[in-house]
């Protein structure tokens, strides 16, 4: 949805959280560890996780979050390039296929999905 600048705004708020995850390609029968890595801002819809493996836009990757075992469907939504810790990352922005509240271990505030209605 637009914000006051017209760009948009997000649905709910981020928190900076190290979570440790191991990320899977889907295949025919099988998922294919892509890479074990962390998420570094979190999200009741996503999350921004540091990659060193080349992904692409829109793929499809499963997230296991090492700490809790919860999985979870996602896609990828932003590419950027990053350095991180001397050794060359990008930062990938992953979206939930499915609603995850409890993915990350945190609880987050529920939010409204309908738009609000003017009083």
């Amino acid at each position: 949805m637009p914000g006051r600048n017209g760009q948009e705004t997000r649905r709910s708020g981020r928190v900076t959280l190290r979570v440790p995850l191991r990320i899977y390609e889907p295949g025919e029968s099988k998922w294919f560890l892509v890479e074990e890595a962390s998420a570094l801002k979190v999200s009741l819809w996503g999350g921004l996780v540091a990659l060193k493996a080349p992904v692409k836009r829109d793929q499809e990757l499963f997230l296991v979050n090492q700490a809790t075992g919860q999985t979870a469907e996602s896609k990828v939504t932003y590419l950027g390039p990053m350095h991180l810790e001397g050794r060359r990352l990008r930062l990938v922005a992953i979206e939930f296929l499915r609603p995850s509240p409890d993915f990350w271990g945190l609880g987050f505030p529920a939010v409204d999905p309908s738009p609000s209605q003017p009083i």
